[in-house]
């Protein structure tokens, strides 16, 4: 009897240190919220790759219509990182004490990379609409006000020395009713994050003016941490590793001339994912800095921009809310 009892205590105790082993083995659960756009090619790309899993994390992507509420969500908790534009909201969230950190790029707007374009409907380009000048009275769609398409729109118009106030800006919330509205003539004109400059040319209804980056170098994209990832610096770590050596491989495949085979790969886990055509997501692949490195000098122009224009509700440096320490451990441990 007795060696029965004992046979079971031995039994229970390695079938809880089994038990134990497989909860240690559990992948950590990290959710990314983002938009279903071709900056997210890393992203998309190193999930496909297994490079999160490698590193002990099951990625959940959580998808979202606009950039400001992904930066809400990640300063509320409610995803752990954040994969979108820089924003207005993003800014006074910092400002305001919001546990949220701007660690990394997702796009950079760069002269010859095709990242947000400037669209018109077809009808109106073949009618002469033509420069930004020709928009002057006319009604600009974007997502949001204080968007990076406000701040785009706003230094774009700079450069012709006109303001937003000599166009009418209609917020319509998310960005595939700003898509909707330019392809029903509702609106004269737009910038679309890719691929929709791409696709609006090959499905005919749209027409490129020109592409932001040939007129702007601008930190347009970033990825967020909440304060699970920053006070977890391991996982923090982690999911920096894996997404810097899929960064790189985006870079070295797509963004170098001629483009790696690879990058056809990339293509179409990115076509697969966003709901594009392959062809208009190759078109549309944006500049993202090899290493994930952020363009901090255009960080403080935003800022200044939007203090300056009412929108940022309180003064705020670079360091309160910017940690580049993940993307530089990342790369010490992946080497060059």
């Amino acid at each position: 009897m007795t060696g029965g009892v004992e046979r079971f205590l031995a039994a229970l105790t390695t079938v809880l240190a089994l038990a134990g082993t497989v909860a240690a083995q559990a992948p950590a659960v990290v959710r990314v919220g983002t938009l279903k756009l071709v900056g997210g090619a890393p992203l998309f790309w190193a999930d496909e790759r297994g490079y999160f899993r490698q590193e002990g994390l099951e990625v959940r992507m959580v998808y979202f219509g606009a950039a400001a509420p992904v930066a809400t969500a990640t300063a509320t908790g409610d995803v752990d990182v954040g994969a979108t534009g820089i924003t207005g909201t993003l800014f006074n969230l910092a400002a305001g004490g919001g546990k949220i950190w701007l660690v990394a790029d997702r796009g950079q707007e760069r002269p010859g990379y095709p990242l947000n374009a400037v669209v018109v409907p077809k009808a109106s380009y073949d009618a002469g609409l033509r420069t930004l000048r020709d928009l002057r009275g006319k009604r600009l769609g974007l997502t949001t006000l204080g968007s990076t398409f406000h701040y785009q729109i706003a230094k774009l118009l700079e450069r012709e020395r006109l303001t937003p106030q000599d166009v009418e800006l209609v917020p319509l919330r998310d960005l595939q009713l700003v898509v909707q509205a330019l392809r029903a003539g509702q609106i004269a004109a737009a910038i679309l994050s890719p691929p929709w400059g791409a696709v609006a040319e090959e499905e005919g209804w749209g027409k490129v003016l020109f592409y932001v980056g040939d007129r702007l170098v601008n930190q347009v994209t970033g990825v967020f941490y909440g304060e699970r990832m920053r006070q977890n610096r391991a996982l923090g770590v982690a999911f920096m590793k894996a997404y810097v050596r899929a960064t790189r491989e985006y870079y070295d495949s797509c963004l170098r001339k001629p483009p790696r085979a690879l990058c056809e790969s990339i293509v179409r886990v990115t076509a697969r994912v966003v709901e594009a055509p392959e062809s208009a997501v190759r078109k549309s692949l944006p500049y993202i800095d090899r290493d994930a490195r952020l363009y901090l000098l255009d960080i403080e122009r935003q800022i200044a921009w939007y203090l300056q224009n009412g929108m940022l509700q309180r003064p705020l440096s670079v360091q309160q809310f910017v940690d580049t320490s993940f993307v530089n451990e990342a790369v010490r441990q992946l080497g060059p």
